[in-house]
């Protein structure tokens, strides 16, 4: 049962509940029709997060098949690079996105985090994507940027995925030759997409633009504050915040606590710290598909972000401590002492097969 978060206000007392309400774990607390009839039930009734359900795509279809098939096919994509195929594939991409996220950003990205994909490329900027839409949809945006910042997100390395999943998979390391294909992939991708057809200026400036620092130590032009335009800056912030939530072959990936910390950090003045703020309030320390021990020492997943942005709030436990299945996830509230989040960590080579879809009700 997908479900999506419901926020509650005092516009609601004397009015009817225009939903059935349900809590994280899917338990169903108040019915449609309900009248709110005071201050204290508002309160009582708001007293954890709720969420109501969402309507499935228009096909039929649940979100994670849909979501799935495009993990599947926008990899096979990239390689119409230089012909006029591209763009329109790039654009059903984008747009599937921006539909898939509006009926449920939350699984959208914790599926993409979790869901087996060869491409470890591939998925890094299919993250990106989603991250940068959602900060933009929290920022003075055009709407009708949504969907070339979506495609610049899937381009920014269309010349250079295999050494992207090459460096991820620890197949290559860094060296001068490498640091050079590197800064070349900025101008190598932009020339892929204009060879094959594509003109939109807000498309082709952020993938140019995507590795620009505002203190002009950034490549290819070392470009200075406002020259930066916005699709760029929320690329920059958004890529660099999923490379370091990201884990690879040679080191686990970092949580988002150190990645917040370096963006406000050591990055201070090169990444625009308006964007990275609004990622923060967004997305919070715990966004869904992290994965967390618990005190008790199970694992469990985030689904939801719940509005605090420094807790994991309710967590769905699958784990046992030597690595077992729990036979039925139990919804575990990480403010509780005993289930406390100890540290994040990543799906083990070793584990069973998990069917994530399930914990998001698909």
């Amino acid at each position: 049962m997908p479900f999506r978060p419901v926020y509650l206000d005092h516009d609601l007392i004397g009015q009817s509940l225009p939903w059935d309400l349900y809590t994280v774990s899917g338990v169903l607390v108040a019915v449609a029709g309900l009248e709110i009839g005071d201050e204290r039930q508002l309160t009582q009734l708001t007293a954890r997060p709720l969420f109501r359900r969402i309507e499935q795509p228009s096909d039929g279809t649940d979100l994670a098949t849909h979501l799935r098939n495009l993990m599947r096919d926008y990899p096979h994509s990239l390689k119409a690079a230089g012909t006029a195929e591209l763009e329109a594939q790039i654009r059903d991409h984008a747009r599937a996105l921006i539909e898939l996220s509006h009926l449920d950003h939350d699984a959208c990205l914790g599926l993409t985090r979790l869901l087996p994909m060869r491409d470890s490329a591939a998925r890094h900027c299919l993250l990106t994507a989603l991250i940068a839409l959602d900060v933009a949809e929290q920022l003075p945006f055009p709407d009708k940027d949504l969907e070339p910042l979506l495609a610049a997100a899937l381009t920014m390395n269309i010349s250079a995925m295999r050494l992207h999943a090459e460096l991820s998979e620890g197949f290559v390391g860094l060296n001068d030759v490498v640091r050079q294909l590197i800064h070349r992939h900025v101008d190598e991708s932009l020339q892929s997409l204009i060879a094959s057809g594509v003109q939109d200026p807000v498309w082709l400036e952020a993938v140019r633009q995507h590795h620009e620092n505002l203190d002009g130590s950034g490549y290819p032009e070392k470009l200075l504050d406002e020259a930066i335009g916005l699709p760029g800056r929320i690329l920059r912030v958004a890529d660099y915040y999923v490379a370091k939530i990201t884990g690879r072959r040679y080191r686990p990936a970092k949580s988002t606590q150190f990645a917040f910390k370096q963006m406000f950090g050591h990055e201070r003045g090169r990444l625009d710290s308006r964007i990275a703020l609004q990622l923060l309030h967004s997305n919070g320390l715990y966004p869904p598909g992290t994965l967390v021990r618990l005190a008790n020492r199970e694992t469990a997943v985030v689904m939801r972000r719940e509005g605090d942005r420094d807790s994991a709030g309710h967590a769905m436990a699958f784990m046992e401590v030597r690595g077992k299945l729990i036979k039925e996830p139990v919804e575990r509230n990480t403010a509780s002492v005993k289930y406390a989040v100890l540290n994040v960590t990543e799906p083990e080579p070793h584990w069973p097969e998990i069917r994530w879809e399930g914990f998001w009700g698909y």
